[in-house]
Order: structure tokens, then C-alpha cells, then sequence
């Protein structure tokens, strides 16, 4: 089978193309430098070009906060970069399974959320997500699957699981959120079932987490728990929680928004990895264990 992998320097993008070797597919991913999303005559002669079984969309303008100083930024990759890779895909009737977001949500609901809950975004980034899965459920309908991720950490790029190493190191205390509750997802479990959905004939919406939900100050406790056999013998962080209000980011996040992943399971066959494994395995591909 033949991907077209737009995205592919990203953390997910880079665990797609170093699990697809093994199981046989083949992927093509352009840089940006060579296709901007954005641009859709590019991704129109790119996709014309390649022809594939399947395109999987890991492009995202992603830096959360930033996104509420440059809004415009955010959405020509989010929305209409998504829009784009949509039509290439109906135009030549080929799959596509697109990344999408928890911050979709606000999380106010205080329960696991279903695919078919209402959206509310709070955030510049999660308004542009939303309007990227509006502009491709109108394009493509049942032939797109848009695949919604929470808090994604993997063993390429900048994430909160490296961030909190890094932090453990060169600081006395840690403070961390506890009021915003969410699924830590291993970017390489979400590859492994990326793949698997390419081989599958579904669209609509899943929601794909690792299980489990917690805060981020009980995620920055387990990391500092399962790292420290590692630093044996050196002074470690104490993490204390704090109140996202304290934080007081530029852009607002879910309050709640761990996932239901009965779609997922019902497609796959099999449960979502536990978020405690999800993070052993990738402080192990870190040298981490």
C-alpha cells in the first residue's frame, strides 16, 4: 500500500514512516520546504503525482499559544491546508485520515467525550482544527476519517514528556497543572493504529487515545517516577501542583478532555494502550528505562 505522508518531520509523522517499514507499505513524505500544505496547486501536483492508496495528514500549525498572536498562521495550515489535502483526495477518489484535536472541546462536559458531542473550541488553535474538520467532512464525507488525539508524546521533538526531564534536571521544584485533565497518547501506539486504519474502509470521526485520564500534574509525577532509576544518585525536582489559572496562558485549553475510545475499539478490535505503558515505551526509545 502507498502513503502519501504530509507532516512526516513531525513526532507522529516520524513514528508512521519508522513503523511502516516493517509492515510493508510504502510512504512518501515530502518536506515543507517542497510542499506547503497551504499552497494547493503543490499538494494538487504532489497527490496527481504520487497517486497513493492513502493520504495521512499529519500537518498542523501547532504551537498553541503563539496561534492567538498569529491567527492567520494558523488557519491557512489548519483549515485551509486541510481544505486542500481534501480535494487533491477527491479529486483522484483516495482516502484520507487526517490528524485532528482534543482542543476541538472545552471540555466542559466533565465526562469522556464522544465523537458526536457538540465542539466548542476555546482556543485560536482549536477553532482553526475544528474549521480543517468542517472543511473536510464537506469535501469528502464518509471517504475522510478524521482522527482526534490528546497530548501526544513521542521520541522525536519538542514535547511535555522531554520538557519535564529537562525541567527535573535544572530546578528544585516543578509546578504543573492539576486542574485540566486529558489522555497522554505515545505517538507510536497512534502510528501503529494509523496504519491499521489505512487498511480499514471507515470515515466519520474516532476518537484515538491512549486510556486512562489524568491531570498534567499526575502525568509530570509518573514521568518523574518511571525516569528515576535512571538519574540514580542525582538530586531530581519536587513537582508541586498548580491551578491553570496561575499558569495564566495566552490561550485557554479543555478543562476535561479525556476521550471515549469505544469507536476505536469497535474498528480495531482491540483497546486502546494503557497511558502508563504508552509513556514506558517511549522513555525506552529515549534510553530512558
Amino acid at each position: 500500500m502507498k502513503i502519501l505522508l504530509f507532516g512526516g518531520s513531525g513526532q507522529l509523522g516520524f513514528e508512521l514512516k519508522k513503523r511502516a517499514k516493517d509492515l510493508e507499505f510504502e510512504v512518501i513524505s515530502p518536506v515543507t520546504a517542497e510542499v506547503n500544505i497551504s499552497e494547493a496547486e503543490q499538494v494538487s501536483f504532489l497527490t496527481n503525482l504520487v497517486k497513493p492508496d492513502v493520504v495521512i495528514n499529519c500537518a498542523a500549525y501547532t504551537a498553541v499559544d503563539k496561534a492567538e498572536e498569529e491567527p492567520e498562521k494558523a488557519y491557512a495550515i489548519n483549515r485551509d491546508g486541510a481544505r486542500n489535502v481534501a480535494e487533491a483526495c477527491e479529486g483522484l477518489g483516495i482516502r484520507l485520515l487526517h490528524i485532528s484535536t482534543d482542543y476541538v472541546f472545552d471540555g466542559s462536559l466533565g465526562r469522556a467525550l464522544r465523537e458526536d458531542d457538540v465542539t466548542n473550541p476555546v482556543s485560536v488553535y482549536g477553532k482553526s482544527k475544528l474549521a480543517g474538520e468542517e472543511a473536510i467532512a464537506s469535501i469528502l464525507g464518509g471517504k475522510g476519517l478524521i482522527v482526534r488525539t490528546s497530548s501526544l508524546h513521542g521520541q522525536k521533538g519538542v514535547n511535555f514528556v522531554h520538557s519535564m526531564l529537562k525541567l527535573f534536571q535544572e530546578r528544585d521544584v516543578v509546578r504543573v497543572v492539576d486542574d485540566q485533565m486529558m489522555s497522554p497518547t505515545w505517538a507510536g501506539w497512534l502510528a501503529e493504529s494509523l496504519l491499521d486504519f489505512a487498511r480499514l474502509d471507515c470515515g466519520g470521526v474516532v476518537h484515538a487515545s491512549c486510556s486512562g485520564g489524568i491531570s498534567w500534574f499526575e502525568f509530570a509525577q509518573e514521568i518523574l517516577l518511571q525516569a528515576s532509576k535512571h538519574f540514580e544518585g542525582r538530586a531530581l525536582a519536587k513537582v508541586e501542583p498548580m491551578s491553570a489559572a496561575e499558569l495564566n496562558r495566552p490561550a485557554r485549553r479543555p478543562t476535561y478532555s479525556v476521550f471515549d475510545t469505544s469507536r476505536l475499539s469497535d474498528l480495531l478490535g482491540r483497546d486502546p494502550l494503557p497511558w502508563k505503558a504508552g509513556l514506558a515505551a517511549h522513555l525506552h526509545d529515549i534510553g530512558i528505562a
